[in-house]
């Protein structure tokens, strides 16, 4: 029995895997429906990925747990509660699912998409959930969805941007620059031996990155915003073919192994290339270097 003493909170749900723009309106309006019936906002989402787990697929996250958790946690939320990407909870029908949220909660309030499901195989729905919700003298609230030039705002279309180097897309898409958050790992030194030093961060097999490259982007370190040459992708001048992330950070100096940082990708400069040598390597990197000078950001 639901201890009523617990004080009503606003469940907004979702996966917000990207935490793009429509996930964003459902968050803030959620968040300013706590804020009139002085509630607090929990958001429902997954800690692993739920389509890989259910298609047995080897589907990639736009955002991991912990970076999904700062994006929404800046949008206002007071609670998040992770679901477990298991069988067991996976399986769990639509009525077990909302009288299990209602056994953690004293829920006042329901917000969703428009094409929010839920239970096993996906069979609950929106009109599922305002039905369960009246019978319970709860509120549901319907987002409409939202779109960007006519078309819907998904995950789906973050990908595709991404996929094809359109930064300016998924900027668009997502409402900030595309981002990756990770430990600097230590790597074979070449950059600095050429003049060039790199923050490498190793690839997290479960996260979905953009289209292989050399990158403009940025960084913040100690309270400082930094430009950088981001190259991801193999290394065929040297014949490596593992992926790796090399930031090379303009004007910084300083030892990040061991630290997490989190870079964002402004816009796509061109190809990986094969150099003959590492003198070729180098006059590229500072036509690079000349080339993000102008570059600018907001």
């Amino acid at each position: 029995m639901l201890d009523k003493g617990f004080k009503p909170t606003v469940i907004a749900l979702g996966y917000f895997d990207s935490v793009h723009l429509g996930h964003q309106k459902l968050i803030k309006l959620a968040r300013e429906y706590a804020d009139k019936h002085g509630c607090t906002l929990t958001i429902f989402t997954f800690l692993g990925n739920v389509k890989a787990k259910l298609n047995l697929t080897d589907e990639k996250s736009v955002y991991l747990p912990r970076e999904r958790e700062q994006f929404i946690r800046d949008l206002g939320a007071d609670e998040i509660y992770f679901a477990p990407v298991s069988k067991t909870f996976l399986s769990t029908g639509k009525l077990a699912f909302l009288n299990g949220l209602n056994r953690k909660f004293n829920i006042k309030c329901y917000f969703s998409g428009q094409d929010y499901t839920f239970g096993r195989y996906g069979k609950g729905n929106a009109q599922y959930l305002t039905d369960y919700a009246k019978k319970h003298n709860q509120d549901h609230v319907i987002v409409d969805t939202f779109t960007y030039q006519g078309e819907k705002v998904s995950t789906t279309r973050v990908k595709s941007a991404l996929a094809s180097g359109d930064l300016t897309l998924a900027k668009q898409l997502l409402g900030r620059y595309y981002s990756i958050n990770g430990k600097v790992v230590s790597d074979r030194q070449v950059g600095k031996k050429i003049g060039f030093p790199t923050a490498n961060i190793s690839c997290d097999s479960e996260k979905f990155m953009l289209k292989n490259g050399v990158y403009f982007g940025k960084v913040r370190l100690e309270g400082k915003n930094y430009s950088a040459i981001i190259n991801y992708g193999s290394r065929p001048t040297y014949n490596l073919k593992n992926k790796l992330i090399e930031a090379h950070i303009i004007d910084f100096d300083g030892n990040l192994y061991g630290k997490y940082i989190t870079l964002e990708f402004v816009s796509f400069m061109r190809e990986i290339l094969k150099f003959d040598s590492e003198k070729e390597l180098k006059e590229q990197l500072q036509k690079d270097l000349l080339k993000i000078k102008g570059e600018k950001y907001d």
